[in-house]
């Protein structure tokens, strides 16, 4: 299994699903404290008494209210400040709003706008930015024992030997951008994406898939811009297969069966191929 080429169509497949569905990226940035029902409304103002906000931390996000959006200017620990009347419209169904940070807009906007270069060969730093790199950071054998994994099974007069072997790979997705904020939207989507496709991974025969990922790094190269780079590492178990083919069996096309009784002898022959 060449699982660095099935990680590159994976991660084109994926960017291809966030651009087709941006709904999709609200909720990669999306915590509880980003929903609730408003305790007080005003014009230029939405207050939740249950929240503890960080100031300003959704300055330049939407608030989402009644099927209507508000810009938000700022923020303190429980109340927004948005442009518009929030108190004017009323919710049809539950009275709930939902926050939408600015990182939604600037993700989606990369997503859209960028062509993003994915690469399974080494690039110690690639040319084109966005760029995702794939590499092989080791394989291991899974599971040590003595002896071996050898089954054995006849198809059509063909004989094989089939031997198997569990391999534990680290796979190494490094995000290159010139900015550090996409870099850091780049990975929260990757982180995402990854588990949204748990079961996908099971049909590829991968099994105790586990993520990592590293601090953001800036690497210099001989350009003008500084690029910056995120790694995203890919633990994951499967079965590699050895198979082993013999000439065909050479079929039995004739079969004689003699029965000595004591007071007779009978001699039966099959000349008819058996199945």
């Amino acid at each position: 299994m060449l699982v660095e080429a099935k990680l590159a169509a994976w991660l084109q497949a994926g960017i291809a699903l966030y651009r087709e569905h941006p709904l999709m990226i609200e909720t990669v940035f999306y915590d509880a404290s980003q929903s609730g029902t408003p305790t007080a409304r005003g014009d230029g103002y939405l207050s939740d008494s249950e929240k503890l906000w960080l100031p300003d931390e959704y300055a330049g996000g939407t608030l989402r209210w009644g099927g209507a959006t508000f810009p938000i200017l700022s923020n303190t620990p429980d109340t927004l400040t948005v442009t518009g009347d929030p108190s004017v419209i009323e919710p049809m169904h539950l009275p709930w709003y939902q926050i939408i940070p600015k990182a939604v807009a600037a993700l989606t906007e990369l997503l859209q706008t960028e062509e993003f270069a994915v690469l399974t060969a080494f690039a110690q730093v690639p040319t084109h930015f966005p760029a995702i790199t794939i590499r092989l950071e080791r394989d291991s054998q899974g599971d040590t024992y003595i002896g071996e994994a050898l089954k054995q099974y006849v198809v059509d007069g063909v004989e094989f030997d089939v031997r198997s072997q569990a391999i534990t790979g680290a796979y190494l997705l490094s995000i290159w951008t010139v900015n550090r904020e996409a870099t850091l939207y780049v990975y929260a989507w990757l982180m995402h994406y990854a588990l949204n496709s748990l079961p996908q991974f099971t049909t590829w025969g991968l099994y105790d898939v586990s993520f990592a990922g590293s601090d953001l790094d800036p690497a210099l190269q001989y350009l003008a811009e500084r690029t910056y780079t995120r790694h995203f590492l890919l633990t994951a178990s499967r079965i590699e297969r050895a198979v082993r083919t013999r000439e065909p069996v050479e079929w039995v096309d004739r079969l004689a069966i003699q029965l000595c009784l004591a007071y007779q002898t009978w001699d039966l022959q099959m000349a008819e191929r058996l199945p």
